[in-house]
């Protein structure tokens, strides 16, 4: 099955001011991704590398269900969803066009 990775940003802007409510948003966003990753979703792991962006890993058939689920978080979050392709068929890929692109006639 397709994994994917999202690196997620804050997207400043869209968030309230006002810190009660900010707050209340940062609790429905953290639970709703632990939610995420405890049922059953395509979300695999989540995690920060700061206070306003991270890493969410993900596996399904499509990139659409992926951007279904990250559009729960906008517009509080920016996405930026990339496949990643297992070592065992990029590598092949990467060997055979590294192999033709050198090919001399």
């Amino acid at each position: 099955m397709p994994m994917y990775i999202n690196h997620f940003t804050c997207n400043a802007e869209a968030w309230p001011t006002d810190h009660e409510a900010a707050v209340k948003v940062w609790n429905d966003m953290v639970g709703d991704a632990d939610t995420l990753v405890e049922e059953d979703s395509p979300v695999r792991f989540t995690g920060w590398i700061s206070n306003s962006e991270g890493y969410v890993l993900l596996e399904a058939d499509s990139k659409a269900e992926i951007i279904g689920v990250c559009a729960r978080f906008w517009p509080l979050f920016h996405n930026d969803i990339m496949e990643i392709v297992p070592t065992a068929d990029a590598g092949r890929a990467i060997l055979a066009g590294t192999a033709e692109g050198w090919r001399k006639d």
